[in-house]
């Protein structure tokens, strides 16, 4: 995906989109992880500080919509707002679903999740 198009707010939903992702399974793996950071490399903070606290924000926001169907479809729908063309959303589905099958298997949780992002980003 070509990041340089995307605005930074752009990118930080990206980075929550894939954070949500990583908890769909239960399991955090490293190469998920490393595609986040890779977007997050994108971003510009004003500070370490103001990183680490979007980075923490990211995970509690994962944790807390990843919680239950309903709250996470709430989420993406959220998420999605902030891309306002389907062909960026279909670049920011695409980054995800590489991400989530980057282990080569995608959980039922996972599968759900990518059904949710299709759905609420009108793909």
């Amino acid at each position: 995906m070509n990041l340089t198009a995307l605005s930074d707010r752009q990118k930080q939903a990206l980075v929550d989109l894939l954070t949500l992702g990583m908890y769909a399974d239960g399991n955090l793996d490293l190469i998920e992880d490393e595609k986040a950071q890779y977007v997050l490399d994108a971003i510009q903070f004003p500070s370490d500080s103001a990183r680490q606290y979007f980075i923490d924000s990211s995970f509690a926001r994962a944790r807390k919509h990843g919680a239950s169907p309903e709250s996470a479809k709430n989420y993406v729908a959220e998420i999605g707002k902030v891309f306002p063309s389907k062909e960026v959303r279909r670049e920011v589905y695409s980054t995800l679903e590489d991400s989530l099958s980057s282990d080569n298997k995608l959980a039922d949780r996972e599968r759900e999740l990518l059904v949710m992002v299709t759905e609420e980003f009108g793909l």
